[in-house]
């Protein structure tokens, strides 16, 4: 007989990181050893950091769809428009460029240095929330999920083909090495997908920002309709007004 099917929450997956993670890296087998297997890779990876970021922004910029949201204000930066041309692309020299490449160094050095804990989950699922457009973000940026996931299928492969052939470990361990990379890589694209999939549940406080938005809105219209009521009735007394007065003087000729 086989064993009871362990229970699965569908609301804590969309509500409970931590809940959400424990799932997903208990499925495809990702755990403590990977985690260390990944940090035991810092001593390889963090020096190749800015040759890796430099070809991930390489690989965007070879594509218009990709490389058009840099034109778009980011999540910690407002991208000054140089030209009034929202044609002219923007330049791997510019500072939204600079700023992004500084991001995604933070993010690859935490990789194999972080302790996997609940503020670690909080900042991949950030980095996840920051790219789409939901309840309680400020930028406007959203990325479409086809553009995450190729980034991510490209980092991946680029990341294990440099580990691939690192002669500083054994096989065993390179190997190790490598399939951690690949299980991390599906955990953090789940923190993505989740901000994409229609049945994802919206936690208290994404409940309560969107009805705060619909109360302001509603509250707005209101007020532009008391407004345009208000002036609607001004200019109805005032009319009113010279009319009788228009009215008063005809009868004072008479």
């Amino acid at each position: 007989m086989a064993a009871e099917a362990k229970h699965i929450d569908h609301d804590l997956l969309y509500t409970d990181i931590q809940y959400r993670f424990d799932y997903v890296s208990q499925f495809i087998g990702f755990d403590e050893a990977d985690q260390e297997y990944i940090r035991k890779s810092a001593s390889v990876v963090a020096g190749l950091v800015p040759t890796i970021v430099d070809a991930v922004y390489d690989k965007l910029a070879k594509y218009d769809v990709t490389w058009a949201h840099f034109s778009q204000d980011q999540d910690g930066m407002q991208v000054e428009k140089e030209t009034s041309n929202d044609e002219v692309p923007v330049e791997m020299c510019s500072e939204v460029i600079k700023f992004r490449k500084v991001m995604l160094t933070k993010y690859l050095k935490k990789l194999v240095t972080s302790e996997w804990n609940l503020s670690y989950l909080k900042y991949l699922d950030w980095v996840g929330h920051i790219h789409t457009t939901t309840p309680l973000k400020k930028s406007n940026i959203n990325v479409d999920y086809i553009h995450c996931n190729a980034l991510f299928g490209y980092l991946s492969g680029t990341i294990t083909s440099i580990l691939i052939k690192c002669a500083e470990w054994d096989e065993e361990t390179r190997d190790c090495i490598v399939n951690a990379y690949v299980k991390f890589f599906w955990v953090q694209n789940d923190l993505f997908s989740k901000y994409y999939v229609k049945d994802r549940v919206l936690s208290d406080k994404e409940r309560a920002a969107v009805a705060a938005s619909k109360k302001e809105k509603e509250d707005r219209i209101r007020r532009e309709l008391r407004t345009e009521s208000l002036l609607n009735a001004v200019i109805g007394i005032i009319a009113g007004t010279i009319i009788g007065a228009l009215g008063f003087k005809h009868l004072a000729r008479s």
